[in-house]
């Protein structure tokens, strides 16, 4: 079995924990806030005015872009205090109301950032003496180009990261000297100021994306202002001084045109920097949330600083070492890459299925959520990179690997490869570099993509009245079942919302935890909590009297819990008469 072989079955081994669901593992880090609980209840009556609305959240929230809007019975936004962590809690948050409120149905619309600096946004109504009739408010939609722009801003940070990281690495550890050439210090100025540039773009980005604003507002001072007291702000501030000291010690290298210290010493100082800076993306994604949150930091600050140093390690052999013709360069530079591509390619892999594991429920997750797509995508990408790396393997092998004995030996050393052959190993590397970039895209696309668990929705349409039923798999040992829900009369004002939980073979079954909201295609504020309590018989959940304003075609989310890790969300159509 030759190499490529084996790092083709080590691929496909390491790719067993991300399919198959490991008992008592961490499950699915839940990417969003949630509530828990509102106060006042979705769709209660209250018989007078609130003196303040709260919500509950299954995590702790950042006030600094949080928003709670609540919008009367005419489509009318009525004042309400700034949004406080109530009690001291920073689980919820509540808004005093400073004047009492007339009688009818108001929309609460709310908007927070998670722990993975994520937004979550959702509504719930309540009314004050009667119901209204009429509709509830609108859901603010996010703007699609404050969306794309922040992607790509993220994106570019990635990309300037793993040019200055590998670019750095490779002149500390690959080359006999440290001294960085005309071209080398181009890619590493380069790197360094993509890398500030996109962060700084992150900073003033973040704030629409999170907020559901037009992209100009990114020059809001006020908006940017409450973006330093988020999450990210803090961490993309702290990744400005990283970079800043980063930037006085790259002046200073670049000055005194090379470092006169051991290979090692040099090599971990790259690496230490290098770690740290990634840890300021990974405090700020998805590691941030779920179980294991300081084992998932540490290895997703090494995952990507391995993606760098292999990343940014290919373009500088593309860009600068086969285009030298320094034959004494390239065979001391170009094995050392080749060994420290094959150790980043191992801990990619190793430190990518323990993130994949801990992100994805098993292989219906793969292909039921848009981040398992995702993630399918970057895996097949991967798999070209190997593929690749393989070959570029070879070829050193062939033209560097072998013993030096006879003056044949010395000769063909000090002739090198051919132009021939060099052409064709730069072109490899360059096509690595170019399917790299890709990676980096969809690794941006992850970072902002929630890792959901799997999500069934039912095609089968109901009449009035009638029960809808779905097939949920929610993984672990006994993740499967059905799910009955019916909204009786199923007719607008007034309804009852009864949900049951059944097994493979139909019969009721007990679950950890069973939530609901429903949402109206064209009419609703948008998710809307359904508060359900126990029916008082296994599986059997029910909602009182709850007002739906209008008729047509709503949709139920039902998120259900079949143990402490284990989640499944159905979505079911519902139509009101």
């Amino acid at each position: 079995m030759n190499k490529f072989v084996r790092a083709c079955v080590a691929f496909a081994l390491a790719l067993v924990p991300v399919l198959l669901p490991f008992p008592g593992g961490p499950g699915v880090a839940r990417a969003h806030a949630t509530v828990v609980s509102t106060s006042p209840a979705g769709w209660a009556v209250l018989d007078a005015s609130p003196a303040e609305v709260s919500l509950t959240f299954s995590e702790p929230v950042d006030l600094g872009l949080a928003t709670v809007r609540l919008v009367g019975p005419a489509g009318d936004l009525i004042g309400t205090a700034a949004p406080a962590h109530a009690e001291g809690r920073p689980e919820v948050l509540a808004v005093s109301v400073p004047r009492a409120l007339s009688d009818g149905s108001y929309t609460v619309n709310w908007q927070v950032t998670s722990a993975d600096t994520h937004p979550a946004r959702g509504a719930f109504v309540f009314s004050v003496g009667r119901p209204s009739t009429s509709a509830a408010g609108a859901e603010v939609e996010a703007d699609g180009l404050a969306v794309a722009a922040y992607g790509t801003s993220r994106w570019l940070s990635f990309a300037g990261f793993a040019l200055l990281g590998g670019a750095a690495f490779f002149v500390a550890w690959c080359q006999a000297a440290a001294v960085a050439g005309r071209r080398v210090r181009v890619l590493l100025v380069s790197g360094w100021w993509a890398s500030v540039a996109a962060t700084a773009l992150v900073l003033l980005l973040y704030g629409p994306y999170a907020t559901s604003r037009p992209i100009t507002a990114a020059l809001d001072p006020s908006l940017v202002v409450d973006t330093i007291g988020t999450r990210l702000g803090v961490v993309v501030l702290v990744r400005l001084l990283v970079l800043g000291l980063v930037g006085f010690a790259l002046v200073r290298f670049l000055r005194r045109g090379g470092v006169e210290v051991e290979r090692r010493r040099r090599g971990a100082v790259v690496l230490g920097a290098a770690c740290l800076l990634a840890f300021t993306w990974s405090a700020a994604s998805h590691s941030a949330a779920g179980g294991l949150v300081g084992l998932s930091l540490v290895v997703d600050a090494v995952h990507l600083t391995a993606m760098a140093v292999w990343l940014g390690g290919l373009v500088v052999v593309a860009a600068v070492v086969v285009r030298s013709d320094d034959v004494p360069a390239m065979r001391v530079a170009v094995p050392r890459f080749s060994r420290v591509a094959l150790v980043s390619v191992l801990v990619l892999v190793v430190t990518g299925a323990f993130q994949s594991w801990r992100l994805l429920d098993g292989p219906s997750a793969l292909l039921g959520t848009p981040y398992g797509r995702v993630l399918l995508g970057k895996l097949a990408l991967v798999a070209v990179l190997l593929a690749l790396g393989a070959a570029a393997r070879r070829w050193v092998r062939r033209h560097y690997g072998f013993p030096v004995v006879t003056v044949s030996d010395r000769r063909r050393v000090a002739r090198g490869p051919g132009a021939g052959p060099v052409r064709r190993f730069g072109a490899v590397v360059a096509a690595e570099a170019g399917i790299a970039a890709l990676v980096l895209a969809l690794t941006a696309v992850l970072v902002n993509t929630d890792p959901a668990a799997v999500e069934e929705v039912a095609v089968a349409r109901s009449a009035p009245g009638e029960p809808v039923v779905a097939d949920f798999d929610a993984g672990g040992a006994a993740g499967r079942g059905k799910v009955a829900a019916l909204v009786a009369p199923g007719a607008a004002g007034g309804s009852e919302v009864h949900v049951a939980v059944l097994d493979e073979q139909g019969q009721p079954r007990e679950v950890a935890e069973v939530r609901a909201t429903l949402s109206h295609a064209e009419r609703s504020p948008g998710p809307m909590t359904v508060p359900l309590r126990y029916g008082g018989v296994p599986g059997h959940y029910l909602s009182d009297a709850i007002s739906l304003p209008v008729s047509g075609q709503w949709e139920m989310s039902l998120a259900i819990r079949t143990s402490d890790v284990d989640e499944a969300i159905v979505r079911v159509p519902v139509t009101i008469a």
